[in-house]
């Protein structure tokens, strides 16, 4: 009797040897304050006068998503990190070179709510260390390119009907360059370029800068900031609004929609930005995620949401600014209809902005499903 109790109890641990793997099973990729704020963030839709977004004192970019750990303990000289969207896809979605003797490795920027596969390739010895798969779970997907702050996946907002955005098709930032002396500066790094154009896939980018703000001075048409600095491949539109431009009075919102919309029509991931991706982005976003059905409380938190990428609080839904984001909700309450704030931002788009009922149909079909 003894002997087939020691015959379980090793079987037991081969068992659990065999489990074992180099990341946990599941990942939650929102960041310490990102997951705080959304527990902590139910508003009540008649009362605009308080937020619920702090920052603490501690310094971090908290505009980015939590990694995804990595460790292990093989003794490796050269090993290649391999991750797929389905198990036997013949090209990785992502790879990560490991250092010699690397005990392990942060990976970001992957999908809430999909299943992962991995494996840990010996890439002298072309044999493999480790495979296994892990989920990845989370509510709203930011995004971590080296340098350009403030990006995240519109994905992952609730309708009022209780639908999810789909992840991976809108994305709104900050500026990818600017103007400086004439000369265009590029702001995200080799890496950076490398999430944005070929990890994310962005292929369209809507651009809400003023003319003023390219400030491109001299003769050379080279530099003249009529194209997106992630290459030629990527389409760029520009759909100039002032700076501050709210939407009382900036009737070009709507041109830039029609714009996202052609571009998700013809199977180009977008990426929305201004210049710090805060008050024209904010709207604008406000606008689509309306458009898309998405409930009042995400419509706010995506809009709070910036303040995560700057050192001050000073984008919440409190903020009573003309142009900023609670003198646009009372403007679309009072002079528009319908039984939630989403259907009176479809309203206002239908009267004031030239959008039909048919392109914001069209909108939900891609962003929801519907």
């Amino acid at each position: 009797m003894k002997h087939r109790v020691h015959i379980v109890l090793i079987l037991l641990l081969v068992t659990c040897v065999a489990r074992a793997q180099s990341v946990p099973r599941m990942v939650i990729i929102e960041n310490e304050l990102l997951s705080y704020y959304l527990d902590h963030s139910d508003y009540n839709p008649d009362d605009y006068s308080y937020t619920n977004v702090f920052l603490p004192q501690k310094r971090a970019r908290w505009d980015c998503p939590a990694p995804v750990v990595f460790n292990w303990h093989y003794h490796m000289k050269e090993a290649v990190l391999e991750i797929r969207e389905n198990e036997f896809d013949a090209i990785p979605y992502m790879t990560v070179d490991i250092k010699p003797r690397a005990r392990g490795c942060a990976v970001y920027n992957l999908t809430p709510g999909r299943m992962y596969y991995y494996s840990l390739v010996d890439v002298q010895g072309n044999s493999e260390y480790e495979r296994g798969s892990f989920l990845v779970e989370g509510r709203r997907r930011m995004i971590r390119a080296d340098n350009v702050r403030n990006i995240r996946d519109f994905g992952g907002m609730t309708t009022d009907d209780g639908r999810i955005l789909n992840y991976g098709l809108m994305y709104r930032g900050a500026c990818l360059d600017f103007a400086r002396n004439g000369q265009v500066d590029t702001i995200f790094t080799e890496e950076g370029w490398r999430v944005l154009h070929d990890l994310i896939q962005i292929r369209a980018d809507i651009d809400l800068r003023a003319p003023v703000e390219l400030n491109l001075t001299d003769d050379d048409p080279t530099n003249d900031m009529d194209r997106c600095p992630l290459g030629p491949d990527v389409e760029h539109h520009l759909y100039s609004i002032g700076a501050f431009g709210g939407i009382q009075t900036s009737s070009k919102y709507g041109e830039a929609i029609l714009g996202v919309l052609d571009c998700l029509q013809r199977g180009k991931n977008v990426f929305i930005h201004c210049a710090a991706g805060a008050d024209r982005t904010g709207i604008m976003s406000f606008l689509l995620g309306g458009m898309a059905g998405v409930c009042e409380n995400d419509l706010a938190r995506d809009y709070e949401l910036t303040c995560f990428s700057k050192s001050t609080v000073n984008h919440t839904r409190n903020n009573g600014k003309p142009y900023y984001y609670a003198a646009a909700v009372a403007y679309i309450k009072e002079n528009f209809h319908g039984n939630t704030l989403a259907e009176k931002i479809q309203d206002y788009l239908i009267k004031k902005q030239g959008i039909s009922r048919e392109q914001i149909h069209a909108f939900q079909d891609i962003m929801v499903g519907y």
